[in-house]
């Protein structure tokens, strides 16, 4: 657990310098992007897109789907 841990805070810190996107962040912790977004929060780091902007996204994508 502890390394899973580490793991994270150093994907974070990553993410946090723009070593790495908000896409490969949840990627390479195995989350969605909400859960990307609220682990950014939970460490005072904000996110490029808010929360209703990935909300607006997702129901794009679905109707460019259907």
């Amino acid at each position: 657990e502890l390394m899973n841990d580490g793991l994270k805070y150093k994907m974070l810190l990553a993410y946090r310098e723009g070593r790495i996107s908000l896409s490969k962040l949840s990627h390479w912790l195995e989350m969605s992007l909400s859960e990307a977004i609220d682990l950014l929060a939970m460490f005072g780091i904000q996110s490029p897109i808010s929360y209703d902007d990935y909300l607006q996204g997702i129901e794009t994508a679905r109707k460019a789907i259907q």
